[in-house]
């Protein structure tokens, strides 16, 4: 577990670079699918990040409304950085299992889970190049009158 939380911070740094490598691959290649498949690994990433922003939000709002001291309302982007700070905090990992932190940290290895299972796709898929044509073993009948 000691190497585990001494490497984190790396696994959490390489997973976007892997994405991006994978990204220009599977454009060159034409795999549009396999891309298709990292656009979605991309939005899940996205949705959590606007959650954690919504939440930072309200949780703000609800703080200021209920009390007499005014605190400021946070700035777009915080509640981002909140949850990137969260998913490479390697202490993320020994959470709670069903806390904020704990889902930050599963969601690195479900995007490798992630990319590895596009990896399989894309070379499992057909191999690119030209198209075949069927051939026709048998004429077609002629249009009758």
């Amino acid at each position: 577990m000691s190497t585990l939380l001494s490497a984190w911070p790396a696994l959490v740094l390489l997973l976007p670079a892997l994405w991006l490598v994978s990204a220009i691959v599977f454009l060159a290649k034409g795999n549009r699918r396999a891309f298709a498949q990292l656009m979605a690994l991309l939005a899940c990433f996205l949705i959590g990040a606007l959650l954690m922003e919504f939440f930072t939000f309200m949780g703000a709002l609800m703080a200021r409304s209920g009390s007499q001291h005014a605190t400021p309302t946070p700035t777009l982007g915080t509640g981002t950085r909140q949850l990137l700070e969260t998913i490479a905090n390697p202490r993320s990992i020994t959470a709670p299992p069903l806390s904020l932190a704990a889902f930050a940290a599963y969601s690195i290895p479900a995007g490798y889970l992630w990319l590895l299972v596009t990896w399989m796709l894309h070379l499992r898929g057909k191999k690119a190049g030209p198209a075949k044509k069927k051939s026709s073993k048998t004429p077609r009948k002629a249009a009758r009158d």
